[in-house]
C-alpha cells in the first residue's frame, strides 16, 4: 500500500473514530436546546413582533410544535426526561390548566374560555415543559439566559431609532413600545424580568459574549426610559437593590457598574416627561388612574365585584374583559391591570392559591438552593442561577401588581427557570447522598 493510500486510511479511519465518539444522546440534547431557544425568542421576547410580515402566521404555536416534536421524537429524551414530581412549579401551571378547563362550563363566557384555554395558556403549559426538559445543565441554562437578554435588548432598537414596528402613545408620544403584542408596560416588564437572568449569563462567558452581554443591559436600562412605565421603574429600582445586597463580589462588580452607567443614561437622556411621570408616584392625587372611570382603581372595584359574585370558580379564564364590559359603569372591555386580581377574578380562590403557590415555592427554593450551594450541599453552579429566578421573580410581583400578566409568556419563563432550578438542585441531592452512601460502605 503507497504512502497516499495509507494516509487516506488513517484519516477515514481518524474521521470515524470521531464520529462514533460524538455522543449520539448529547447531539440530540444539543439540538432540542436550539429549539427551546428559539421557542424562547419567540414566546417570551417575541422577536416576532419586530417582523409584521409574519402577522397572522401562527409562529408561535408552530414553533412551540416543532420543539414538541423534537422532543418526543427521541425514545432516550423521554426515557431521561424531567419528572414533575421533581418540579412543583411546573405541575402548579398544568394544575391552572386543568382547572381553567374544569371551569369553562360555569364561565360567564364559556366560548371564549374555551379558546383561551386551549389556544393561550396551553402553550404556557407546553413552553414550561420543553423548556425544562431542554435546560439541564449550567450551560444550558447560561445559554437560554443569553439568548433572553439579547433578543429582548434587541427590541429596544426600534425605539431608539424609531425604525421599524415602534409605537407611541398618543397621550404621551415620548413613551415607546414595539410592535402590537406588548405594550410599553409590558416592554418594563419584560426588561425588569430579563435583568437578573443577563447578569447570571456574565458567569463564565467568553469575553465577546460578556461584551454583548453588557451592551444588553445598557439597551434594556435604555429601554426602560423609552417605555415610562412607572411599574417599571419600581422593579428596576427592587432588583438593583436586591442584585447589590444578595449577589457575590464577582457579579456585583458588574452590578455596580451597570448601575452607574444606568444611572448616568438617566440623567442624561431621560426626557422630562419621564420624570414627571415617576414623580407621579408619590405625587399621585392627580392622576387618571384614580380619578377617571377607566383607570385601574375603577377597573380593580369592578375586579373585586366580580370576586365577590364568584368567589369560588370565577368568571371563567379569559373572560376578565368582557365581564368588565357587563358590569362598568362605562362598559367596555379593560384588562385587570392586576396580575393577582385577574387570576382570582377568572379561576377563583383556587387560581389564586395556585399562582401564589408558584411564587411563593419558587422564592423560597431559591432561598434554599442558594444556602445550599454556599456551603457546598449541592452543584456551587447553582447559586448564581437561584439569585437570578429569585430576583426576578421580585421584579415580577412588583410589576404585576399593575399588569395583566398571570398567563403571559414572561410569567411562563419566570416560572420555567425556577422549575430548572428546583429539578437540578434535586438531582444534584440524590447523586451527593449516592456518593455518601458508597463512602460510608
Amino acid at each position: 500500500m503507497d504512502s497516499q493510500a495509507l494516509t487516506a486510511a488513517a484519516v477515514s479511519s481518524s474521521e470515524e473514530y470521531r464520529a462514533a465518539s460524538i455522543d449520539p444522546d448529547q447531539r440530540r440534547r444539543n439540538r432540542l436546546l436550539v429549539g427551546a431557544a428559539l421557542l424562547t425568542l419567540c414566546f417570551v421576547s417575541q422577536e416576532i413582533q419586530l417582523f409584521t410580515f409574519l402577522d397572522g402566521l401562527q409562529i408561535v404555536k408552530l414553533t412551540a410544535i416543532a420543539v414538541l416534536i423534537l422532543f418526543v421524537s427521541s425514545r432516550q429524551q423521554l426515557l431521561d426526561r424531567v419528572r414533575l414530581g421533581d418540579a412543583p412549579q411546573a405541575m402548579m401551571v398544568v394544575s391552572i390548566l386543568l382547572l381553567a378547563v374544569a371551569t369553562i362550563p360555569f364561565a360567564v363566557w364559556p366560548s371564549i374560555s374555551l379558546q383561551y384555554a386551549m389556544n393561550a395558556y396551553a402553550k404556557n403549559v407546553i413552553f414550561v415543559y420543553l423548556l425544562l426538559q431542554a435546560v439541564r445543565t449550567d450551560r444550558d441554562a447560561r445559554v437560554i439566559a443569553t439568548v433572553l437578554s439579547i433578543g429582548s435588548a434587541i427590541l429596544v432598537i426600534p425605539m431608539l431609532t424609531r425604525l421599524g414596528p415602534w409605537v407611541t402613545y398618543k397621550t404621551d408620544p415620548t413613551r415607546l413600545a414595539v410592535g402590537a403584542t406588548y405594550d410599553a408596560n409590558d416592554l418594563a416588564l419584560l426588561f425588569v424580568v430579563t435583568i437578573p437572568f443577563a447578569f447570571f449569563a456574565l458567569k463564565g462567558s467568553r469575553p465577546a459574549v460578556k461584551v454583548l452581554l453588557l451592551g444588553s443591559l445598557l439597551l434594556l436600562l435604555a429601554g426602560m426610559v423609552k417605555t415610562g412605565s412607572r411599574g417599571g421603574f419600581l422593579g428596576l429600582i427592587a432588583v438593583t437593590v436586591f442584585l447589590i445586597l444578595g449577589s457575590s463580589g464577582q457579579i456585583r462588580k458588574y452590578t455596580l457598574i451597570t448601575v452607574i452607567s444606568g444611572a448616568v443614561l438617566f440623567t442624561a437622556f431621560a426626557p422630562g416627561t419621564y420624570w414627571q411621570r415617576i414623580e407621579t408616584i408619590y405625587h399621585y392625587q392627580g392622576d387618571y388612574n384614580l380619578n377617571e372611570a377607566g383607570g385601574r382603581i375603577m377597573i380593580w372595584k369592578t375586579g373585586l365585584r366580580m370576586i365577590s359574585q364568584n368567589p369560588l370558580i370565577g368568571v371563567g379564564i379569559g373572560c376578565f374583559p368582557n365581564e368588565h364590559a357587563k358590569l362598568s359603569e362605562i362598559h367596555l372591555q379593560s384588562a385587570a391591570h392586576d396580575a393577582f386580581l385577574q387570576i382570582t377574578a377568572e379561576l377563583g380562590i383556587g387560581g389564586l392559591v395556585l399562582f401564589l403557590g408558584i411564587i411563593v415555592y419558587s422564592l423560597a427554593m431559591a432561598y434554599r438552593v442558594r444556602r445550599a450551594a454556599r456551603a457546598g450541599q449541592t452543584d456551587p453552579d447553582l447559586l448564581w442561577f437561584a439569585s437570578a429566578v429569585q430576583v426576578s421573580f421580585i421584579g415580577f410581583i412588583i410589576c404585576a401588581i399593575f399588569l395583566s400578566h398571570a398567563y403571559s409568556g414572561i410569567f411562563s419563563f419566570c416560572v420555567a427557570a425556577a422549575a430548572i432550578m428546583t429539578a437540578r438542585y434535586k438531582a444534584s441531592r440524590r447523586q451527593i447522598s449516592a456518593r455518601e452512601e458508597i463512602a460510608y460502605v
